[in-house]
């Protein structure tokens, strides 16, 4: 995978940064926006670029970036930035109900962001490793437990995803990057089987805070029912839903945004 294209002047910084070798002071700042954090495309975008470099790395990317100093510093700013919003989320937003159309456009957005994996097993890995019942450690739970098994084949690219989609995939990785947001992890995985159609919520292996696995849980479904808000306005205006894709509508050609 190669770096993806800029979306703003943090993310614009980040991948100038990147395509050289580390310097010892790379010019990386960040700026407070002017939309909210879920649906700011150049904070999502820099946010994923600084999680996809620790965890599977891009080719074009010098490896000695992932644990510099300064870009560590950098991913914890933008971090204390997206925790902070996702901790003032609230379950209000209804699911919009999708035209078949909307269901095959959400699948793509769905597809770049959910585990592979059946969630049940998820959460016996998360328990293990965050509890003491396996042998081996790793430096986060997501790492080892997650991201291992999303899909690495063809399918929607970064470039492809809006905000409110890339916001799902940050919010999993900094709860699952974080062994104090473990509970949070539990309570996101756990909407996401929901979600699907099949809560277990009563079968959890993993003993948290609750309020910590009512935080993931929260934060999931609200962003998830917001995505779906984002799918069925941009099909009512005839347009794809998905970044720079094309949609044939009552005989008119749009690009999605």
């Amino acid at each position: 995978m190669r770096l993806p294209a800029p979306r703003g002047h943090m993310s614009a910084a980040l991948v100038a940064a990147l395509r050289v070798p580390p310097l010892p002071r790379p010019a990386l700042l960040v700026s407070g926006g002017t939309r909210q954090a879920w649906l700011d495309d150049d904070l999502q975008l820099t946010l994923w670029i600084c999680y996809e470099l620790r965890m599977r790395g891009f080719d074009d990317v010098d490896p000695g970036w992932e644990d510099h100093p300064a870009l560590t510093q950098f991913r914890a700013a933008l971090e204390a930035r997206w925790e902070e919003s996702l901790r003032s989320l609230t379950e209000t937003t209804q699911p919009a109900v999708l035209s078949d159309a909307g269901e095959a456009e959400l699948r793509k957005h769905n597809a770049f962001w959910r585990p592979r994996r059946e969630m049940r097993s998820v959460l016996r890995d998360i328990h293990g490793d965050a509890y003491g019942a396996r042998s081996e450690r790793t430096h986060s739970v997501l790492f080892t437990v997650t991201l291992r098994d999303l899909d690495g084949g063809p399918g929607p690219s970064v470039d492809d995803m809006p905000a409110p989609t890339l916001a799902l995939a940050n919010a999993l990785s900094l709860f699952g990057l974080h062994r104090r947001l473990v509970g949070a992890l539990v309570g996101f995985l756990t909407a996401v089987d929901t979600i699907g159609g099949d809560p277990f919520a009563q079968l959890l292996p993993v003993q948290c805070p609750p309020d910590d696995v009512r935080l993931g849980f929260t934060v999931c479904h609200e962003l998830h029912a917001r995505l779906t808000q984002h799918v069925d306005a941009a099909l009512a205006e005839g347009r794809s839903s998905l970044r720079g894709r094309w949609l044939v509508s009552q005989g008119r050609v749009n690009v999605g945004c």
